[in-house]
């Protein structure tokens, strides 16, 4: 009682004395009720892998992952980042640990790559992820094999999520393995399901966010991909909101993202904000 009294007062301090005023029913009215329900087949012996670069990118799939889960699927999870001189390493992987256990992670892997700051990323001076594809893309083709998913769940790669060229590159990267081995039979990956937003949505979401503006005029993409399939995760909402809140330290951030709320929004939070919407790679 006293740790859930603990991170409300923070949450309050970080979200609840903002003056901006949201109105959920207008992000309610952004919601794509045209895009396919999503209908996924999963049992006991289904192997599912998350793969993202940073510590509260998994936050994005929490319903989808949630979803296959209750149908018995196991959970893995790849992050590629966080590298032990990093900083504020210890703070994320100890965050990212509390993500991984309320989102029922059977296995979670940190690889400890170098993440790049603001300042390099909006210079596109992200030298690492750039020259290093190989390395990172045999990192992500190990922990296939080890695992062997049938399910990988990723960013898209158009733009990276809101524009972050480490979310764009490590899904270019899972893509290209998935392409190059889906005709082997012992490659046991069927699908990929890249987490994006319906148009409106995603205008209203990210279009105050400097670097989506900069990775559409470097990549000379229009935006995040049209969802295949959309995902109602009211009965997951709860889960996902704990796995937000494991992120302390990135309150902040992922307050300009809407992605957690005052104690007092939970309900309408969790109407406006009751679908998750997915690219699918064959």
């Amino acid at each position: 009682m006293k740790d859930k009294f603990y991170t409300w007062s923070i949450l309050f301090l970080l979200v609840g004395c903002t003056t901006k005023t949201i109105d959920y029913e207008e992000i309610k009215s952004y919601q794509d009720n045209s895009v396919t329900a999503l209908h996924a087949s999963a049992d006991e012996n289904t192997r599912v892998l998350l793969i993202f670069p940073h510590a509260d990118d998994e936050i994005t799939c929490v319903g989808l992952t949630s979803y296959l889960k209750a149908k018995g699927a196991t959970i893995h999870m790849l992050t590629l980042g966080h590298h032990p001189e990093t900083k504020i390493n210890d703070t994320r992987i100890k965050e990212l640990k509390c993500s991984s256990s309320k989102l029922g992670v059977e296995k979670l892997e940190i690889a400890g790559l170098i993440i790049n700051k603001w300042d390099d990323i909006m210079q596109d001076n992200i030298t690492f992820w750039y020259d290093q594809q190989d390395s990172i893309k045999k990192i992500i083709e190990n922990k296939i094999k080890m695992y062997k998913p049938h399910i990988l769940i990723t960013y898209d790669t158009e733009i990276g999520g809101y524009g972050h060229p480490e979310h764009r590159i490590s899904a270019e990267l899972t893509k290209n393995i998935f392409n190059e081995n889906k005709q082997d039979s012992t490659f046991t990956p069927e699908r990929i399901y890249q987490f994006t937003l319906p148009d409106k949505l995603e205008k209203f979401i990210l279009s105050d966010i400097p670097a989506y503006d900069y990775q559409m005029k470097l990549t000379g993409s229009k935006g995040l991909p049209r969802p295949d399939v959309a995902i109602n995760i009211i009965e997951y909402w709860k889960i996902k909101n704990e796995v937000a809140l494991c992120h302390k330290s990135q309150y902040k951030i992922l307050n300009k993202f809407y992605t957690i709320a005052d104690q007092k929004d939970l309900e309408a939070h969790s109407k406006a904000f009751d679908k998750e919407y997915y690219t699918i790679i064959k």
